[in-house]
């Protein structure tokens, strides 16, 4: 077991961060999806944040979000998000 570690440290290294940070939410997915009792618990108190510092969160994550969704992304036009489109085929 310990060469298959140290074999995915080595190929870690030549990885650039936006290959890094897939590899890490993977781990974190597989991680989960072996049970709730691997990851830390956090209790409520220190889950708690102030409205300014959720805000801060929520404006680095539209940041990141629109970095990372790229040039080409189609938009939803108008009409496919009113109420007439996202109920067209129901009667």
């Amino acid at each position: 077991m310990e060469a298959v570690i140290e074999s995915i440290v080595s190929k870690l290294r030549y990885l650039g961060k936006p290959q890094l940070e897939v590899v890490l939410n993977f781990v974190d997915f597989l991680t989960w999806k072996s049970g709730p009792g691997l990851l830390p618990r956090v209790s409520d108190s220190e889950a708690e944040i102030s409205d300014r510092e959720f805000e801060i969160l929520l404006d680095e994550l539209a940041d990141e979000f629109i970095k990372n969704r790229g040039v080409n992304v189609p938009t939803l036009s108008d009409f496919a998000v009113s109420r007439a489109g996202i109920y067209e085929d129901h009667p």
